[in-house]
């Protein structure tokens, strides 16, 4: 059987992730894509060889070619699966290089979709999101052991993706059971990205400030059947905005922050909406006085509700 069934300990694998590009980022679905370079290192006494009996430095392997020649030899190598991989792998450029002292060295360039189940919407548009790529070996832990590749793990400065600024990464290897129940080692590459906030500033919250403030300016009016028709329409408003929103998440168990925000106002306006019902109303039996009484007040409790509702739902979620 080779090399392997002679040595007691694991041997110890370097492995080392390159992150080039974010080619998708599926928030529905939970997932992304990425391309990435992953390159793993090991020394294993089965793979040595004479130089002479190749005329040659090193041995080259491309594509399939060392799974054969390792297979052929009965040689196991740390063979290994994408934990979190959806779909197939495209592999681009495949090479392992064996040298005269057994070392060897694989390198992969691949684009793949993977799954993202660490999502978690509850500050949205405010979020930071966890993104992985977990790497598990085939063979048990008695064969070999992951660790992380020193000054290779690392986030590329142009990943293509526009919505998302990647903020930190970080490399771990756990102990995890395989689907055959017995423990392997696996490689983990995480980094955490936060969004981009310029497109909800401004094509969001800025819009709803300036409706709020709109119908803030519109209690300054006497004119009681206009202010109904301005708080129905800023009701149609909110809901249009939910539904803005709401298209981009998956249907989620739970609100998010923008979910507080858009229904807070939903509320305030609807209550607005009642109010001005009855001031009309009034205003109708010849209670003028009454009302405009009442209305003096409103207009500095209206941007107080909508003030108190911000900085509730700020405090719920912080």
């Amino acid at each position: 059987m080779g090399g392997r069934a002679l040595l007691k300990q694991p041997v110890p694998v370097q492995v080392g992730v390159r992150l080039q590009q974010i080619t998708s980022v599926d928030q529905k679905a939970e997932n992304f894509g990425a391309v990435a370079t992953l390159q793993m290192r090991w020394q294993d006494p089965a793979l040595a060889f004479s130089p002479d009996s190749c005329q040659c430095p090193f041995k080259m392997f491309r594509n399939e070619a060392f799974s054969e020649f390792a297979a052929a030899q009965h040689i196991p190598w740390p063979e290994f699966t994408i934990f979190n991989q959806q779909g197939n792998r495209w592999v681009q450029n495949r090479y392992v290089v064996v040298f005269p002292d057994g070392n060897a060295i694989y390198l992969e360039r691949f684009s793949t979709t993977l799954q993202a189940p660490d999502f978690n919407f509850r500050h949205f548009p405010f979020d930071r999101q966890q993104f992985a790529i977990r790497i598990d070996n085939i063979y048990p832990e008695e064969f070999f052991l992951f660790q992380p590749m020193e000054n290779f793990n690392e986030v590329g400065t142009e990943l293509g993706e526009e919505e998302w600024v990647v903020i930190d990464s970080a490399t771990s290897v756990t102990s995890d059971l395989s689907s055959s129940l017995r423990p392997v080692s696996r490689f983990n590459f995480e980094f955490n990205a936060r969004r981009h906030l310029t497109y909800y500033i401004f094509r969001i919250f800025l819009p709803l400030f300036v409706i709020i403030t709109v119908s803030w300016i519109i209690f300054f009016s006497k004119d009681y059947a206009k202010r109904v028709d301005v708080a129905g329409t800023n009701l149609l408003i909110f809901v249009a905005f939910n539904f803005t929103v709401s298209g981009d998440l998956p249907r989620l168990g739970y609100l998010t922050f923008m979910d507080s925000i858009i229904v807070s106002g939903f509320l305030v306006t609807s209550l607005v909406l009642v109010f001005n019902v009855i001031i009309r109303r009034l205003e109708l039996t010849g209670m003028i006085n009454w009302v405009q009484k009442i209305d003096q007040y409103m207009l500095w409790i209206y941007p107080l509700f909508y003030l108190a509702a911000v900085v509730g739902v700020t405090m719920l979620f912080d």
